[in-house]
């Protein structure tokens, strides 16, 4: 039964709506095509991803886990008002987050299981729950699943946000 191996919990700095997921270079230099999930894309050169958030700027709770093989849907699915899938290609063996409210962390790196391409599943919710974002409104949150896995096609498993619906269209 695949398994957890490593994870860790941060909160990140949006802005440009957007959450970067980078290697060593610290820097994600592409652009996305967000019609395929709404969601995530992967950089096709390798070593980083993009999150599309709700917000254009504020702080967003993000979740990242390493399994050892593909990870079973979460018990909460109902919570989670997107769920997409995409293959990423990783030359370093760790990956952080472009910006987070506590600057560059270590700690707060994912560490994997080495360079080679890994399959991203990326749950999302709370959304569309405004921009600029009320004080007593939800705070966004990002569940991110990697696991060593070949490349593969982009992947919905799910879409129910305004958000996602925009951007797929």
């Amino acid at each position: 039964m695949p398994g957890p191996i490593h994870a860790t919990v941060s909160t990140v700095h949006v802005d440009a709506t957007t959450i970067d997921l980078v290697g060593e270079d610290l820097v994600a230099e592409f652009e996305p095509e967000w019609a395929s999930t709404g969601l995530i894309a992967a950089d096709p050169g390798g070593d980083s991803a993009r999150i599309l958030c709700g917000q254009e700027i504020g702080s967003i709770q993000v979740t990242a886990q390493l399994w050892d093989d593909i990870p079973p849907l979460p018990d909460d699915m109902d919570a989670w008002q997107d769920v997409a899938e995409v293959s990423a290609a990783w030359r370093t063996a760790w990956f952080d987050f472009g910006t987070t409210d506590s600057g560059d962390d270590p700690e707060k790196r994912l560490p994997l299981s080495g360079p080679g391409d890994y399959r991203m599943r990326v749950h999302g919710r709370h959304r569309d729950d405004g921009d600029p974002r009320p004080d007593d409104a939800p705070t966004e949150e990002y569940l991110i699943q990697l696991w060593p896995a070949p490349h593969g096609a982009d992947r919905v498993i799910k879409t129910t946000s305004h958000t996602a619906r925009l951007w797929r269209s």
